[in-house]
């Protein structure tokens, strides 16, 4: 059985929260998420919404322009 995927918030200021370290990520913190495989989720702060999809297509382009 594998573990729980991470939870993150995304808030309207663009900060991601992961409550789990009580700190702040940075799009680049969860791209190296990604190539670490670890799962995760980004739920947005005020409405609850899953917008995980959304962040990883910004995780692209964020990689993009900065190579």
């Amino acid at each position: 059985m594998s573990a729980e995927p991470v939870t993150i918030k995304k808030y309207a200021n663009r900060r991601l929260y992961h409550p789990g370290r009580g700190s702040y990520l940075t799009f680049e913190d969860l791209g190296g998420m990604v190539e670490k495989e670890e799962e995760f989720v980004v739920y947005d702060a005020k409405t609850g919404d899953d917008i995980t999809p959304v962040v990883l297509k910004q995780i692209i382009i964020e990689r993009a322009r900065h190579g």
